[in-house]
């Protein structure tokens, strides 16, 4: 069903207003209209303003283009920046510096002027204050409330609970003020919880029978003149890659010739074209045929009317396009991309690239020209030492007509049932002769959704065998192709056909769970087999975990990894819970069934794939790299560590993969805008300003030493903080260790200490990827109890509670985000004891909000684009177990959440006869804690 709005808007003026009528389309046809829309207020300034904008932009680039600076298209570059968005202002200096430096050439799709034509030329302040102008008068117009009463007319029509269907909203207008205007700035397509998948287009005045792309589709490239180093060579082999899709091409000129007038007229008269691509230069209805030539677009005239009638789409992949578009709606072309305004020659070629990715995996062209400007945002980011391109999005603009069906790449044809046949012989023959084929590589990339155990610190035979069940499922393709082979042929039904495979998986991994309640990884599994078995549709996240291994390879401590997956698996059974209960099946008791609280995921299940990164950088990336490929992951939760997150947020934001990090608090990680990161743990500055308080008015001490690892972005950055913070309040760091050193000696360190006198210890050890944990629990041991200790969340850990003696433990404090015994959602606290068999870490309670924020983003737009356009939305706000998540714009970082302390008290039947509980309760059983019952892990 192809749904579409045109709003028409055929009189008026900016003096006076727009009388407004709405024509809803349903699959070619109107079925509604509203001709009694208020109209649109006056905007009297708007023409003016824009002129001005316009003049100032046009003279400024011929400036910069015709010598006047000796360094060129980068100033002009940063010119047009300073002149679109004055965000960018403040870097401009730097960039300024950089680019001289750099002395790289930046080329634009527009007709060189000749430099007499000149006559005033802009500075950079009229430049600032025409955009400052331009964009207020845009943004105060389209805000005004009768643009909220028009949207709500068309989301009342259009938005039927189906949102992730495309929608196309076509501006029907003539006049050319309203068709320059960014409309792109309306709520109605930057807001996501609207009409997500809404794209704008203007009309385009076609009227005749239409038709569809079939294979081999003709397409007609032409390539205009290159003057100014334009790159259009790599133009000609994105087109011409379009020939594995099935395409014929026909590029004009050949390589190494230039274009004449006669040439590209002979050639558009022949009309066999179903797409006529450009790439050049162009302004208005000109086009630059040679370094000497600019061509009138009427030259063509005659051709193009020749060649019309059979023109499905018409791409000018050059500057200041909607004089040509206008033009070509003369003919009847059903559908025109052009470009609204000069555009720099890697903005061109990126969006080519993006639009025809896009186009040949079969969507509908509107979603494909939303999907490209989307992917040109990243241009827009400033990145230090490289050129940015802001607003690079906003210059595709799309022309249609409503009456015009969603234009499709046609799907690759379906080959006979005989070439089947015969290709399978052909196929089963080559392999018949081969020896069973080894385990495959995937199963051995530290990556896994139940064909492999990752945490193997112990494995009960039970999860082995409904583990092995799963990895016969998951041999390469190339296993399976010797068909006549009895048992082959009986796996393949097996594992693809009846699923009893996977039944048998489920099975055993259920009895698994059954025995070892605390065990995560089994609990993921279990789910992942009963989707298969069950047949259920789906969702699939990944999550990176920290299994630390020793020297041999072999897992050595999982304990993060657990605390991190027991959060996840309890998230992805919630969502499942509601579907295998649908499913009525005797083969699964559902243990959890009665306790836990279903959560639906737009009536599908959710599939997690675990990954371990070894707590080791280059790990991390290459698990990174394996991710960010497989393109039913639509994000990641994870990495844990500062450190990974670090390694390997960039490969996620480059793949525009969501992550979102339930423990990375370095505030390094705010210095960079990445549009895919978010994290749901407090950033560093605000944890030392908590750390600080309670050293200055909960143990009354403004001295300190600090044990720390400063190769570690976040100890390191944790120690800056605290120093800082400290000293603002009157306080002061007397000396600091560090912990991370192999040699280090807790002792020498303590007596150290014991001469500076009266002062507090503060241990910030980092997670894990050294062995500053151990170092510091010594720490604890030599203090003796004498001094106060303050530490961070990685001191959290059964690891401090085996030190087990009374006396050591007094005069410790641990900050941490979440503590079971004061949590703002008390009943998450209580289903976790049933779920796990005892309460859950702080580290479980930031995994399980890390993944309900990444299930609401899938549950609102389920794509990996869609995803962020939710999560980084300043409306978007969700409840999580530590308190309302919400995320600062352009960031990604949490807003504040209040940290909890944490002390150390015996209680006997606990673990190790200790417990942590929060200190506001005196003893365990103020807080509610019956220290004779369960055991706390």
């Amino acid at each position: 069903m192809t749904r579409q709005v045109v709003i028409k808007i055929e009189e008026g003026s900016f003096e006076l207003g727009f009388p407004v009528s709405l024509e809803f389309w349903q699959d070619g046809r109107i079925i509604a209209k509203e001709r009694n829309c208020p109209q649109l207020p006056p905007n009297p300034d708007f023409p003016r303003v824009y002129d001005e904008w316009r003049k100032i932009y046009t003279q400024l680039g011929d400036k910069w283009r015709n010598g006047v600076a000796d360094f060129g298209y980068n100033f002009y570059l940063l010119a047009i920046a300073k002149l679109l968005n004055d965000t960018y202002l403040r870097l401009f200096s730097f960039y300024f510096h950089t680019l001289i430096q750099q002395r790289q050439s930046v080329t634009t799709r527009t007709i060189e002027t000749q430099a007499g034509q000149i006559t005033h030329v802009s500075s950079l302040d009229e430049c600032q204050d025409a955009t400052l102008t331009l964009e207020s008068n845009v943004r105060n117009w389209l805000g005004q409330p009768i643009f909220g009463d028009i949207r709500g007319r068309i989301i009342g029509r259009l938005n039927d609970g189906t949102s992730n269907q495309s929608v196309r909203v076509i501006i029907d207008t003539s006049n050319p003020y309203l068709r320059k205007l960014s409309w792109d700035y309306w709520d109605l397509f930057e807001r996501p919880y609207f009409l997500p998948q809404a794209e704008f287009a203007l009309l385009s005045q076609y009227n005749r029978p239409t038709e569809t792309l079939k294979k081999p589709i003709h397409i007609l490239a032409i390539f205009g003149s290159d003057e100014g180093e334009l790159e259009l060579e790599q133009d000609r082999e994105l087109i011409e890659n379009l020939k594995r899709h099935g395409a014929s091409i026909k590029s004009i000129p050949e390589r190494g010739n230039s274009l004449t007038p006669q040439e590209l007229f002979d050639t558009i008269w022949q009309g066999n074209w179903d797409i006529i691509f450009y790439a050049g230069h162009s302004s208005e209805r000109t086009i630059h045929v040679d370094h000497t030539l600019n061509l009138s677009i009427n030259f063509l005239k005659e051709a193009l009317r020749r060649a019309a009638p059979r023109v499905k789409l018409a791409i000018f992949n050059s500057c200041d396009g909607l004089g040509i578009a206008e033009y070509l709606a003369d003919f009847d072309i059903p559908h025109v991309i052009v470009m609204r305004e000069p555009v720099p020659d890697l903005v061109a070629r990126r969006f080519l690239h993006y639009l025809l990715e896009e186009f040949t995996q079969g969507k509908p062209l509107h979603v494909c020209v939303r999907k490209a400007r989307k992917h040109l945002q990243e241009l827009e980011i400033p990145v230090q030492n490289e050129l940015f391109y802001p607003r690079a999005s906003r210059l595709p603009v799309l022309i249609q007509n409503p009456a015009t069906p969603e234009l499709y790449w046609p799907k690759q044809p379906t080959l006979p049932i005989r070439q089947i046949i015969l290709f399978l012989l052909i196929i089963i023959g080559f392999f018949g002769v081969s020896k069973r084929i080894p385990k495959s590589e995937a199963m051995t990339d530290n990556i896994s959704i139940g064909e492999e155990i990752l945490v193997k610190l112990f494995q009960p035979r039970d999860k082995q065998r409904g583990v092995d069940a799963v990895a016969q499922c998951q041999k390469p393709w190339n296993y399976f192709l010797p068909i006549w082979n009895s048992h082959i042929r009986q796996q393949w039904s097996d594992c693809f056909v009846t699923k009893k495979s996977y039944q048998e998986a489920a099975q055993n991994l259920q009895e698994s769970w059954n025995t070892e309640r605390r065990d995560p990884e089994t609990l993921i599994y279990l789910n992942n087999a009963i989707l298969a078995a069950t047949g259920v549709d789906y969702y699939t996240i990944a999550v990176a975990v920290p299994i630390i291994q020793d020297e041999t390879g072999q897992a050595s401590n999982a304990e993060l990894a657990e605390e991190i997956l027991r959060g996840v698996a309890q998230a992805q059974t919630e969502v499942n819970l509601t579907l295998f209960k649908q499913k009525k099946s005797s083969d699964f008791t559902l243990l959890w069934a009665n306790f836990l609280d279903s959560k639906s995921l737009n009536g599908k299940g959710l599939k997690v794939i675990i990954a371990n990164d070894a707590n080791k950088e280059e790990k991390a990336k290459k698990v990174a790299n394996t991710i960010v490929k497989r393109s039913e992951i639509l994000g990641v939760i994870g990495s844990w560590t500062s450190e990974m997150t670090m390694a390997t947020v960039d490969i996620y934001n480059r793949n525009e993969l969501v992550s979102v990090s339930p423990g990375a608090a370095t505030s390094e990680l705010s210095k960079q805008p990445r549009p895919f990161f978010f994290r749901v743990i407090t950033i560093n500055h605000l944890r030392a300003e908590a750390m600080v308080d309670v050293l200055m008015n909960k143990i009354n001490q403004n001295r300190a030493t600090i044990f720390y690892n400063p190769a570690s972005p976040y100890s390191s950055d944790y120690k800056k903080h605290f120093k800082q913070k400290l000293s603002e309040k009157g306080g002061y760091l007397i000396d600091s260790f560090d912990i991370s050193q192999p040699n280090f000696n807790a002792k020498s360190a303590i007596q150290k200490v014991r001469k500076y006198g009266k002062s507090a210890i503060v241990l910030i050890p980092d997670g894990q990827v050294t062995d500053s944990l151990a170092h510091a629990l010594e720490i604890i041991k030599e203090n003796d109890n004498q001094n106060w200790i303050i530490a961070d969340s990685g001191i959290y850990s059964p690891k401090t509670l085996n030190i087990a003696q009374p006396k050591l433990l007094e005069k410790v404090i641990v900050t941490i985000n979440w503590h079971h015994l004061n949590s703002p959602q008390p009943e998450f606290a209580q289903t976790t004891v049933q779920l796990w068999g005892g309460p859950v870490s702080n580290r479980t309670a930031l995994s399980y909000d890390a993944a309900k924020v990444l299930l609401e983003g899938i549950r609102q737009q389920p794509t990996r684009q869609g995803i962020q356009n939710i999560l980084a939305d300043q409306s978007f706000s969700i409840d999580g177990v530590t308190g309302k998540i919400k995320f600062k714009p352009g960031t990604g970082d949490r807003q504040k959440l209040p940290l909890e302390l944490v002390k150390i008290v015996p209680c006997p039947n606990q673990m190790f006869g200790f417990t942590f509980i929060p200190v506001k309760f005196s003893t365990p059983e103020d807080a509610g804690l019956n220290c004779s019952s369960s055991v706390d892990l």
